[in-house]
């Protein structure tokens, strides 16, 4: 898992309340003709296979995290949205525990075991996998 700075998203002017809720994401400065939900990339990592991105909405004390995986052609092929209702995602950490497993904590003193499966081993599969961890010891 290498962190890297080649991805960045569209910036939004104006007042929160009239930003569009997907922001269009860029390669190296260029224009991927992906639109993503959230407004700031907060960890990006490339690994063998794929990109992993960590998005947020930039939106305090509603704090959302999205998770967008891409391949290496730079399509989505998975997904995953920590909602902000009720609660806060604010993202503080991201291990890996072993080739596409991965442990993501969050401010709030929630975390997940997040697991990759792609190149997907079953076509019916799903890519990404979310568990929740107990964090209350």
């Amino acid at each position: 898992m290498r962190p890297i700075d080649k991805f960045s998203l569209q910036e939004h002017l104006g007042e929160y309340k009239d930003r569009p809720l997907r922001s269009t994401l860029y390669h190296l400065g260029k224009e991927t003709g992906i639109k993503v939900p959230g407004y700031v990339i907060e960890k990006q990592f490339e690994l063998t296979h794929y990109f992993l991105l960590f998005i947020s909405w930039d939106c305090p004390f509603e704090e959302g995290c999205e998770i967008v995986i891409l391949n290496k052609k730079l399509k989505i092929i998975g997904n995953h949205s920590f909602s902000p209702f009720y609660d806060n995602f604010l993202l503080k950490e991201v291990f890996q525990i072993s080739e596409d497993h991965y442990t993501v904590s969050f401010d709030n003193q929630h975390a997940f075991e997040l697991n990759i499966n792609y190149p997907s081993e079953n076509f019916f599969s799903s890519v990404v996998k979310v568990k929740k961890l107990d964090v209350s010891q």
